[in-house]
């Protein structure tokens, strides 16, 4: 399996000032959807992305037969009435806090460093798990109090984020290939181009996950993201294109999501589900949050796809978060089901970071002076 990354991924992303080239590839983004609408996108996936992650925390560790115990024959169907975020949310948040950093640096003279910030982002949700609230005078997501829960959160990132050197895809940290780089990665899908996202979205995974299962399924999910909310691609085309692209750097990966379109096609079934594994590791879930995306694709299809992705005798909340995530950067906010978002941890917050992705994307004008000083 060829662990080294193609031509303009197989470095970090060149750090210096945000380019003449990508300041006109960002106004050519805009053309292929408008603003407004990669924008709403952008809020819908991370919305989604909690979404999933909320309904998926209460059955996370649990048997599909003991959850259809607890909740009847038909399972986990909707979030509970206080609908908290689970540590891929967390982190998906910290993810785009970390790259809008890097942003707002380059667009306003400073050097661009989106690896650099977004590892820098991810020690800032260390602190959220090792301290039990806010320092004085915190700023951005770090000052937020409920971001400062533990919600068992994967064990590889936890160590990876208390070494002094991270990893990259040519300097792995370790051999991992668990999910927690997958479900985390969406952020990276509003960088100016697809081959930017999937670069970052390997690049950040590494940072904490060692094997290509762990970053190329991480890549991956940020093209797909990019492909669906970006350039509007349908979604049987943009996982086909997100398979052909991982496939260089993880035949797993893209097995699993070529596996995936060709169930879909066949039926809506939970057995399909655990045909494609439990979604522990990065491939798996990223196949098993594809394929309830494409199973179950229309707008009005949000609730039942992410009742398909978390009742299974899996890593519930990360698949479920992955379906949202799709989904929500397919439709938009208008696929969100209005009573579930009522009831979502830091609903706000979530909106904040999506909305500034997407216009950072575009080139539609945010607050960006708010990223400058985190650090």
């Amino acid at each position: 399996m060829n662990r080294s990354l193609p031509l303009g991924c197989a470095r970090p992303v060149e750090s210096g000032r945000v380019s003449e080239r990508q300041s006109k590839t960002t106004v050519e983004v805009s053309r292929v959807s408008t603003s407004s609408t990669v924008v709403d996108r952008a809020v819908g996936c991370l919305l989604g992305a909690a979404l999933g992650d909320s309904l998926g925390v209460p059955v996370e560790f649990e048997e599909y037969s003991d959850i259809r115990a607890r909740y009847g024959p038909d399972g986990v169907t909707e979030p509970p009435p206080q609908a908290l975020l689970g540590d891929a949310a967390q982190m998906l948040l910290f993810t785009g806090e970390g790259y809008l950093h890097a942003w707002a640096t380059g667009n306003n003279g400073g050097r661009w460093r989106p690896v650099e910030a977004t590892a820098a982002a991810y020690r800032r949700w260390l602190l959220t798990q090792q301290e039990d609230k806010p320092h004085y005078g915190a700023i951005g997501l770090l000052a937020e109090p409920e971001l400062y829960v533990n919600r068992s959160p994967g064990l590889t990132s936890l160590r990876a984020l208390q070494e002094e050197r991270l990893g990259t895809p040519e300097e792995p940290i370790n051999s991992s290939k668990g999910c927690g780089a997958v479900d985390r990665a969406a952020g990276a899908g509003f960088a100016p181009t697809v081959e930017m996202s999937y670069t970052l979205g390997c690049q950040f995974g590494a940072l904490t996950h060692g094997a290509p299962g762990g970053w190329a399924a991480a890549g991956a999910m940020a093209a797909l993201v990019h492909l669906l909310a970006v350039q509007g691609r349908r979604l049987p085309q943009a996982v086909d294109q997100a398979a052909g692209r991982v496939l260089r750097e993880d035949t797993e990966t893209a097995t699993g999501l070529a596996d995936a379109a060709t169930l879909a096609r066949i039926d809506v079934r939970t057995a399909y589900v655990q045909r494609l594994g439990q979604g522990w590791v990065g491939p798996e879930a990223l196949a098993i949050g594809a394929y309830c995306a494409l199973a179950l694709p229309k707008r009005e299809q949000f609730r039942e796809a992410l009742w398909l992705a978390a009742n299974h005798s899996g890593h519930s909340d990360t698949t479920a978060a992955i379906t949202g995530a799709i989904l929500g950067a397919r439709h938009g906010t208008a696929a969100l089901p209005r009573d579930w978002l009522n009831r979502l941890e830091l609903a706000d917050v979530i909106e904040r970071i999506g909305h500034d992705l997407g216009a950072s994307c575009v080139g539609e004008k945010f607050n960006d002076r708010r990223y400058l000083t985190l650090g």
